[in-house]
């Protein structure tokens, strides 16, 4: 059979921990450029008179 792959990598190994971080910091900018483009549209609606 085959070897049974681990879901997630250990938070309390450097390579895990590296790896968490990553994709926190990865969820935070997806999160920071969907706000700005909320933000952005939400301006750009209120600035032209349609």
């Amino acid at each position: 059979p085959a070897p049974a792959a681990r879901p997630r990598p250990s938070l309390f190994t450097a390579v895990g921990l590296a790896l968490w971080c990553a994709a926190f910091g990865t969820v935070v900018s997806a999160m920071s450029s969907a706000n700005s483009a909320v933000t952005m549209v939400l301006i750009l609606r209120a600035a032209t008179p349609l």
